[in-house]
Order: structure tokens, then sequence, then C-alpha cells
């Protein structure tokens, strides 16, 4: 059988001479040295691409809080691209001497590897030898980026597969990208795209994850160290014993390259070679489950950004922002402060542990007024999907489509939005009514529903109250005295409650069917809504489920005068070059009079005086403060709002969802502590107290 070896021999010299005239600059002839097979191998050539697309390599995106600490990072790939110059000239050395001696000579492929290497390979009849040079790698590691970034499995296979046919094309790309970039854009785009074992890639990622340190600050040794790692990663594989063995026989071997190429000195090889290869394992952790206390807010900005078409700036749609949140490398600076957030944390865990045996949980958030910028969001959990009741991933403190939560009836939390439509009505907070229990019907209640409203409604007063007379309506709001309320309610439009409820941003927190559709419930596809109900006379009882931060923001549209302000968490994002996109803004306008809001936050603020949270007391510093109580039957949910000029908080304490029910907080065990009932000043606004007490801590006493 003849041999086939000249017919391989043949495509060599073409490959070679086509490899030559590259690394001269020259063009290929159509005609070459190695007869027919040379002159298809060089046609073939030709018709090869020219050019490598550009690729723009995945890198990590870290979002910040508003002092500039880290909250949490999300990649797919490790990696954090740096400038050259934030390399250690050590690593960028290496690099060339152990992987590309000739790297500053050639034209992207180097002949003489590449003679010595397709000799080899057509002897052994496969493909043993690589002899690719930087550029080449660098081609190869683009091909598999733009591969892996547009999910196309074959071409990532490709990219990588051992043929020569492969070669060829990454010898023709080599050659454009030389063409194309200089030999300093090269080297980095090369060191930022180079795998370094598991999630690690680049060499900013990799000195941080081996060593504790930057691309930057890399030791002579280190940087050895890593440079022999691209050969194989997984050979070489610090994480291990074995590998760490093998590492520092590499480390050396490219140190006496470095040597041998007059990059180093006699000394410096001596002290390099000496020193014991020792790693410190520094995991750049992904995701919100590794944000510790801020993992709930982190959670809720993933959702937001990831499920809010405001955030279109980042991708079209929910799957091009999740990945653009993995690879895009922005920089997410929020609004979160640590400190607050700190506070909230010890606040709620003294209170309510998180493991404690009564499955009870409690969450927190606070809002700056005037600014709609959240400053806190906390739960008395751990973000993991561990069994436990201490760990859950729902977000107790947003709506539903933003981290799982249905929302909790508010309780009297809401008799402020009929307080301000009292008010904007023209009635006074000195006005005098009934707090007696009655049983009203529903027909005598205003409404421009369409919608008949009919039975009656049985309004008794919480055990909290001390309403039974005649009183005013300040006194009915300190008291938070149902009967009194109902009777408010009763000279007002349903309308002009919900239209009070909007102008402060509230909703439910989960779309519900609209029941104040004549028949609407009986459909089987009834519409639905996330409006407060304008049809349902309990309503000012906080019927109506809500989020903490939805209520947390309502009342700093108290604090702030009737100035309502989306509620913001992303301050901005900017992407890898510096520049910033188009991120939601607060919006803030004055939805309500600023009189009325005055006259509301007045009627809030005996609260701790003479209200149902007397026993927690006003803030110590003296600081004025509003806020409402607020427990829904049983005692399932219980709330404690309220607010200063700076900052606005809500606390939610309720026992939560296990094996798809919840328990009520009666006769329990909380703490260590046992309640015949639980109310909204037993737990939440002690709660609250302390949260404001720290996060005012240093601060002016303000006046509303």
């Amino acid at each position: 059988m003849p041999s086939a070896l000249p017919g391989r021999l043949s495509v060599f010299v073409a490959t070679s001479v086509i490899g030559g005239l590259l690394a001269a600059g020259l063009a290929v002839p159509l005609v070459g040295a190695g007869g027919l097979a040379s002159n298809q191998v060089v046609s073939a050539f030709q018709d090869l691409p020219s050019e490598i697309a550009d690729t723009t390599m995945s890198a990590n995106t870290t979002v910040l809080a508003a002092d500039g600490s880290t909250i949490a990072t999300f990649y797919d790939q490790n990696r954090v691209p740096v400038e050259l110059d934030e390399m250690s000239p050590y690593l960028q050395d290496a690099i060339v001497a152990i992987e590309d001696e000739r790297f500053y000579e050639h034209g992207g492929v180097d002949p003489q590897g590449l003679v010595r290497a397709l000799v080899t390979n057509e002897l052994s009849g496969g493909v043993s030898q690589g002899a690719s040079t930087l550029t080449q790698q660098l081609v190869k590691n683009l091909l598999k980026e733009a591969a892996y970034q547009a999910g196309d499995e074959d071409a990532y296979e490709a990219a990588q597969e051992q043929t020569n046919e492969r070669k060829l094309k990454e010898i023709r790309l080599a050659g454009a990208l030389e063409q194309k970039l200089s030999k300093s854009e090269i080297l980095q785009e090369y060191l930022n795209i180079a795998w370094f074992g598991g999630q690690v890639n680049g060499v900013e990622a990799a000195a941080r994850y081996y060593f504790d340190s930057t691309a930057a600050d890399l030791t002579l040794a280190q940087a050895a160290t890593l440079a022999g790692m691209v050969q194989s990663p997984t050979k070489y594989d610090l994480k291990t014993k074995a590998g760490r063995a093998s590492a520092q026989e590499r480390r050396d071997t490219v140190l006496k390259k470095m040597f041998q190429q007059g990059l180093i000195d006699q000394a410096e090889l001596d002290e390099a070679s000496a020193a014991k290869l020792t790693v410190d394992i520094t995991p750049t952790l992904q995701g919100c489950a590794n944000a510790g206390t801020g993992a709930y807010f982190c959670d809720y900005v993933y959702n937001l950004i990831v499920k809010s078409d405001d955030f279109a700036a980042l991708g079209s749609s929910q799957e091009a922002r999740a990945t653009a949140l993995k690879q895009g490398g922005y920089t997410i600076r929020t609004t979160l402060d640590p400190d607050i957030l700190d506070a909230a944390w010890t606040s709620v865990t003294e209170a309510v542990p998180a493991d404690d045996s009564s499955r009870v949980a409690a969450a927190s958030v606070t809002v700056e007024p005037g600014t709609g910028k959240v400053l806190s969001m906390i739960q008395n959990k751990y973000y993991s999907v561990a069994e436990g009741g201490e760990n859950t991933t729902i977000n107790y403190s947003t709506d539903y489509a933003y981290g799982g939560s249905s929302g909790f009836q508010t309780g009297s939390t809401f008799k402020p939005v009929v307080l301000a439509a009292w008010l904007k009505a023209g009635h006074t907070l000195e006005e005098t009514i009934s707090g007696a229990p009655v049983t009203l019907s529903n027909s005598s209640f205003q409404t421009c529903a369409d919608v008949s409203l009919t039975g009656t409604w049985t309004v008794n007063n919480a055990g909290d109250s001390e309403g039974s007379g005649s009183m005013t309506v300040a006194q009915a709001t300190a008291q938070s005295v149902n009967g009194a309320y109902a009777r408010m309610e009763q000279q007002l439009d349903l309308c002009d409650v919900q239209k009070t409820a909007q102008e402060l941003g509230m909703h439910l927190a989960q779309p519900a069917a609209d029941q104040c559709i004549q028949g609407n419930l009986y459909k089987d596809d009834p519409e639905t809504t996330t409006e407060i109900p304008n049809c349902v006379p309990s309503v000012v009882l906080g019927v109506a489920s809500q989020s903490p931060l939805t209520m947390a923001n309502a009342y700093a549209t108290f604090a702030s005068g009737g100035v309502y302000c989306n509620p913001v968490v992303v301050d901005s994002v900017t992407d890898r070059d510096g520049n910033q996109l188009d991120v939601p803004q607060a919006d803030c306008k004055q939805s309500l009079d600023a009189d009325v809001a005055a006259a509301t936050t007045e009627g809030l603020s005996k609260v701790f005086t003479s209200g149902t949270a007397s026993s927690t007391g006003p803030l110590s510093s003296g600081q004025p403060a509003s806020g409402k109580t607020g427990t829904t039957n049983n005692s399932q949910d219980t709330w404690f709002v309220g607010y200063t000029p700076q900052l606005a908080t809500s606390v939610w304490v309720g026992p939560e969802t296990v094996d798809g029910s919840r328990d009520d907080m009666r006769g329990v065990t909380i703490n260590g502590s046992y309640y015949s009932n639980v109310y909204g000043g037993t737990i939440a606004a002690p709660i609250w107290k302390r949260i404001m007490t720290s996060a005012l801590a240093g601060t002016s006493v303000e006046q509303f």
C-alpha cells in the first residue's frame, strides 16, 4: 500500500510557506512550492475568513452599595479585564518567555515553531504539537468566547478541534489580527482572556483567586506560576498538593526561560526559584446568596433589572438583561446604606432570631423621603435554598414579581390613607366622631365602582385600642379606633380613598381578580388588577396585601410634605468603558397637598405618647417622629410604619408560610417570651425604634 507521507509532507510544505510569508508580512502566492497539493492548500487558505469578528469578552458585573463597598458579583466566567499597564511587567515577560519567545519578531505565526510542529505531526500521523503563538492562542480563545456567548456548541468545539484545517484558519486569522492590533494590545487581550482553571479567567481574576493579590502586584515567582499554568490549568491546579508540586516545577522552567532570554538576572532567578509556592485561595463569590446581610436587597436589584423593561439599556428582553448581568462587566452602584442595613439586621434578629422555633418572620425597609432611595432592605432570615426555618429565598419586602412574596395585609397602617382623604375633603383632626363598635350597611358607603354594595359590615375595635365613645379624629388615630375610622370612611367616597392610596404609590403586592367589576369574580378568566379596591369598605382596616417596601415609600410621602418619589435602588449603571447607561429615576412630584401631608403627620405624631406605641415611646434623641401600628385579625400580620424628616421605615412581623398555611400570633412564644396576642406595638414598633435610633445617631434633629 503506498505511503501517504509524501502527500502530507506537501501539505506541510505549503503550510510552512504560508506561515513564513505571514511572518514576513507578505501576500500568499497562488502557486506554491509543493505542486498541486500545495496549490490546493494555498487556494483553500485564501478562501478562509481573513478577519476575526470583534468579540467583547465576558466580564464580571459588580454591585456596589452607596459607599462603594461591594455587595455582590455576577458572572458566568470570573473575569476582570484590566489594562496592560495594570499587569506586572514580570507577568508580561513570563508569558512571552514560556509561550512565545519570538512574539515581538513574528507577524502572528512563528515559522520556526510551525516547521518543527508540523514535521512532528506529519511523522506521527496526527496533530500532537500546536506551535501556537500568543496571537494564534488569542484567536482560538476569541473564537471560543464568541461561540460561548452565542450558545453555539458546535462552533465552540470547532474552535478547539485538533486538525490541520483548524490550524490553517487560526493562522489566517492570526495574521489578520496582527495587522489590526499592536503587540501590546494582543498581549493585553491574551492575558485577559486566558483560562486559569475552574471559572477563573484572565490574570486579574487569577491573581485575586490564587494569591489574594492583583495582576499589578504579582511577584516574580507568582507571575511565573501563572504564566506556567496556561499550558494546562488542570495539570497545574494550585488547589491540590499534586498540582502545586507540578506547578512549582513548571514555574521554575518559566524562570529559567526568562533568565535565558535576558528578562531577569541571576539574583532574581535564584530568589524566585528558592521561594516555596504558596497560595491564598480567595474566591470571588458569585450571586446574591453570597451577599451576606445585603442578600435580599441584592435579590431585589437583580430581579428588578432583569424583569423590568425600565432597564432596557441593558437588553431588550429578560434573557438579554440576565446575560448582560453575567457577562457585561457593568458596575452597578445602588442606594444601599450598609450602616442602616447592619442596624436593621441587628434589630430584627435580636427581636426574632432566624431560627426561632415560632417560625415568625420579620422584615424591614428604610426609604429616604424626597428622593425615593431605598437605603435598607432586611429580614430575619438567611438567603438560602437550604432546608430549615432560618433559610428562604422569598423576599418578604417586595412585590411578588420581584421576590416571590404576595404581600401582607397592612392592618391599621392603612388608616393614614383614609385620614389623608378625610383631610383632603375639608375635615379636620379636631372633629369628633363615635368610636364605638358598629354594624354598617355596605350600601351606605359611596363608590364610583360599577358594582352593587350589599350586606353588612360589623366593625369591632382591636384589643390594643381604647376607643369606645365619642372622640376627636386625632384621638381615634393615636388609639387606632376601628369604629371611628369606619365612620370617617362612610363620609367619604371609596374612590377618593383609592385615589389617595395611588397618590402614595400604594398597590397590591400581587395582581388579583378585580372584585370591583360587576360579575368579574365569576368569570373563567377574570380581569386582574394591582389597584387598592374601591368597593370594599373594610379596606380602611388594611385588608389589601402590600409589601413593606410599598408601605415605607408611602409613608415617606407624608414625611416629604406630600412629595411622592418612585422607589429607586439603582443609582447608576456604568459599562466597562466608563459610560453611564439610562436607569429609572425617582421622578419626584407633589402628589399630595403639603398641608394635607403636614396634618396627617400631626395626626400620626401622638402614637408614641398616647397611642398604640406608647409602650415603645418616642425617640430618645428628641427627633420628631410620626407613625402607625397595624394588626390584622388574629394577630396574623403586625406592622409599624413610621418616619422622621430624614427616614421612613416599615417593619412587618408575622408567621411565615409553612406547608402552605400560616398560623396566627396568639398564645405564641417568640424569642423566649410568651404573648397571648401580638400587636403592632408589641414587637414591630420596638424594632422600628431601634433601627431609627441607630440610623439617626450623629445626625441633626430636624423638624417636619
